[in-house]
């Protein structure tokens, strides 16, 4: 059969990943890693340790063995679109052009067998310290009432409410912003940022009511999980920050029963990852005081 590889590197990477010699699809589908960060039934995630420029990476790769789900994903657009892959690292870069907070995309690759793709992968540089949304929060967003931790959860909901409503203002919609695509990290002085990535659906929408019913989408997909793991006001405080204002209008109601409706069809399929997935978090040692 007719075998196709091809790969992109982000110019400043392309030494460091031959010298590491992950500068072929073929060794980035052998890597083995340092550590597995997700799985499932057709993608990992693993972790890689570059130690020649004390720099961590994230690899995760999708896999299509059989021609059914090679096929599946050509009705799915990728036989003459790009691959999931390929999307995600344009997606990435693109937020970061626009001054949105995203993972670096650093490459991409894919293979092709007669032009259906068996198997792609992106590669992204780590976040020092950070970890995805929905771990932090199981750990460390239980409702204490001390006035360190609540200081900290508006902190959080405020940041998180800021960098989305800069995203959408910026004209970028994520289109599967969950919490599990949603990195957090402590800065100083009790601060915390955040950083976007599995944005391979995401895209700017230049019109803007063009890219309403995906900004619905977005804060849909925020507010999956909300109510196990924070108040009915913190929630409030999160819509209030994000719409800029001190009160909901009638107009904001509405737009909000329309986001309540969509989240709630979101809730099951996210419940079932949520018992699968952030299982291969690793810890961050800086956030403990939050608790």
């Amino acid at each position: 059969m007719l075998t196709r590889d091809f790969m992109f590197a982000d110019p400043p990477f392309r030494g460091l990943l031959r010298d590491v010699k992950l500068d072929s699809v073929e060794a980035v589908l052998r890597c083995r890693g340092d550590h597995l960060a997700a799985w499932s039934r057709t993608s990992d995630t693993i972790r890689y340790e570059m130690k020649e420029a004390d720099t961590k990476v994230f690899i995760k790769r999708y896999h299509f063995p059989r021609w059914r789900q090679r096929i599946r994903g050509m009705l799915r657009g990728t036989f003459l679109k790009p691959s999931r892959a390929r999307s995600e690292f344009k997606a990435l870069a693109a937020m970061r052009r626009l001054g949105i907070n995203a993972v670096r995309p650093i490459a991409f690759g894919e293979r092709r067998i007669l032009h259906f793709v068996r198997s792609c992968f992106l590669i992204t540089e780590s976040v020092p310290d950070a970890m995805s949304l929905v771990a932090f929060i199981q750990a460390f967003g239980e409702r204490s009432a001390s006035p360190h931790a609540r200081r900290a959860r508006i902190e959080i909901l405020t940041s998180l409410a800021r960098q989305v409503r800069h995203m959408h203002e910026m004209g970028f919609v994520h289109r599967d912003l969950f919490w599990r695509n949603v990195l957090i990290r402590p800065i100083p002085s009790d601060r915390f940022e955040f950083y976007f990535l599995d944005a391979s659906v995401g895209k700017r929408i230049r019109i803007a009511h063009r890219r309403q019913e995906s900004i619905v989408h977005d804060i849909a997909a925020l507010g999956v999980l909300a109510p196990d793991f924070c108040s009915k006001s913190d929630q409030l405080r999160f819509l209030l920050e994000y719409l800029d204002t001190k009160s909901l209008r009638p107009e904001d109601r509405n737009w909000l029963r329309r986001v309540q409706t969509r989240s709630s069809s979101f809730r099951d399929s996210e419940l079932l990852r949520l018992e699968r997935g952030s299982v291969f978090d690793p810890p961050i040692r800086s956030v403990a005081r939050t608790t």
